[in-house]
């Protein structure tokens, strides 16, 4: 187990100035990226080397094959120079912020995405044209490729055996030709792994989207009294991630697409029960693990810290409280939610309520069938007014538990002191001052970018950042499968970071949080439950 964690606790002084500097070097470099790519296209649409390459394929198209790599491949000139100038574009955001403050900066920002909105709706029939013709080029480098696989033979065949082999090259060139499919599919791919391994692009497009659909409908005039109708807050001028969310929730209002029902909480068998209280931070997420349906047991006892027993894959929209009962008899509660179990955009009567539908309404800020069960989880295990309470959850169960701890009417009936999130879009949920939040946040995760805002430590919220991709024990994982950092697997090893680190800011967290932790004495009693649409 090995890598840095980023931790923030709380504001930090920055000189502006230095900002602004920064930011003037970065504008400057992505500058000369685009120059080099504009003098890049321009050799690539050479006539010269255009008619070279029939006459000379094997230097010719090996060439063409750099070149259209260099302009249409990862490190291009285009999208390198963008994710430069958003870079200095966060300076620039940054220095402004400690210059007029925050409520300006929101404004300026929001004008700032209402004139990119602007130019990418007037250009959006020249975008999609380009799109057409990037993958038309990407095609034809393909089939060029596949044709000089062939011409290598060939000259392969004839210095072995002085002349050709018409029906083996046949073959080759079937091969060859039939390949180029899944290449350019794999090219195509290749745009979602980007986004995978840049979640700064998902967090910025989500960000901008609503500017975006306030500019069309200004262009199209049905778009707008669409939106008007069942979106409105969308085309307010703030609009953010909240108010995207609310599109699509207000789907559920003229037919099944994300309409939002009841939910029944049933008392479900308890599995692999805890032997003690957790220890430490990794061991309430591996609590949290636990009730994953797309949990794989961690170590070969099956659990963070041997405490608790291999188990089997748990129903879906499990639900667990822990028990913690102290040496002196005081009683605090550990609650732990899982992420999302249904991808499914139309929740059905039996079905989990840890489901899409309840992914876009927690964004959007409204109740979720997934908040309710816990509150109804937590009353019928009968966790007292004046208890502790701790609230755990992963993905989209961190996003839960922050509404909750939000929630003026759920913090007047529950005493909740603590909430731990792990790869959670939590940035645009205000949990009160006297919450101890702590959020675990992996830089090539996308999901905590869903929520359109990057990620602000307070006096009461810690934020926990790693890239999972630099620690050589998940380094050929994340490389081969970008969601490999939003997994258990990565969040427990950090968690365990969490727990071995010094910082002054952990330490204080984990010192706040005793009374849910293991000690002399100390004795745990679980209550699991079941939640289901209804």
């Amino acid at each position: 187990m090995s890598g840095a964690l980023t931790v923030s606790a709380g504001a930090v002084a920055v000189d502006p100035d230095v900002l602004d500097a920064a930011a003037g070097v970065l504008a400057g470099a992505a500058a000369d990226v685009v120059a080099c790519g504009a003098d890049l296209a321009g050799v690539a649409l050479d006539p010269a080397l255009l008619l070279s390459v029939p006459l000379a394929p094997a230097t010719g198209v090996p060439a063409g094959r750099a070149l259209g790599e260099l302009l249409l491949g990862r490190g291009a000139a285009a999208p390198l120079a963008a994710r430069v100038l958003l870079l200095a574009g966060l300076l620039r955001t940054a220095s402004l912020r400690y210059r007029v403050g925050e409520e300006a900066v929101a404004a300026v920002v929001q004008v700032a995405r209402r004139a990119a909105a602007e130019v990418v709706v007037g250009a959006a029939p020249a975008l999609a044209a380009g799109a057409a013709g990037a993958l038309a080029a990407d095609v034809a480098l393909r089939t060029a490729q596949a044709q000089d696989a062939v011409l290598v033979r060939a000259l392969a065949q004839v210095a072995a055996t002085g002349e050709v082999d018409l029906e083996a090259l046949a073959v080759i060139a079937a091969e060859e030709h039939g390949a180029v499919d899944d290449r350019v599919r794999a090219d195509v791919q290749r745009v979602g792994l980007l986004l995978a391994r840049h979640p700064w692009l998902v967090q910025e497009a989500v960000a901008t989207t609503p500017a975006v659909l306030g500019a069309a409908s200004g262009r199209v005039p049905a778009l707008g009294v669409g939106l008007t109708v069942l979106a409105p807050q969308v085309l307010q001028p703030h609009a953010g991630a909240t108010e995207l969310a609310g599109v699509f929730t207000a789907l559920g209002a003229f037919g099944p697409l994300f309409r939002e029902t009841a939910v029944r909480v049933v008392p479900a068998a308890s599995r692999a029960v805890p032997t003690r209280p957790p220890r430490g931070i990794a061991e309430v997420l591996d609590g949290v693990a636990h009730q994953s349906t797309g949990f794989a047991p961690h170590g070969p006892a099956g659990s963070v810290g041997d405490r608790m027993p291999p188990a089997g894959t748990p129903e879906p929209g499990t639900v667990r409280l822990e028990r913690v009962t102290g040496a002196d008899g005081r009683r605090a509660w550990i609650v732990e939610v899982p992420g999302t179990q249904d991808w499914t955009p139309l929740p059905s009567a039996g079905g989990t309520p840890m489901d899409l539908t309840t992914n876009l309404r927690a964004v959007a800020g409204e109740p979720t069938a997934t908040a309710a069960a816990v509150a109804e989880a937590m009353r019928r295990a009968g966790v007292g007014a004046g208890e502790p309470v701790m609230l755990a959850g992963h993905s989209q169960g961190g996003l839960t538990v922050a509404a909750l701890a939000a929630d003026e009417a759920f913090r007047a009936r529950y005493l909740v002191t603590h909430v731990i999130t792990a790869g959670s879009p939590v940035d645009g949920i205000e949990v009160p001052e006297e919450v101890r939040v702590l959020s675990l946040e992996h830089t090539g995760d996308v999901v905590p970018a869903l929520d359109g805002r990057a990620a602000q430590a307070s006096g009461s919220r810690t934020v926990v950042r790693r890239d999972v991709g630099e620690d050589p024990d998940f380094a050929a994982d994340v490389a081969k499968d970008p969601l490999t950092s939003h997994g258990w697997r990565t969040y427990l090893d950090t968690a365990a970071l969490v727990d071995a680190s010094t910082d002054e800011a952990l330490v204080a967290y984990r010192s706040s949080a005793a009374a849910f932790l293991d000690a002399p004495g100390a004795r745990v009693d679980v209550f699991d439950y079941r939640a289901e649409r209804s």
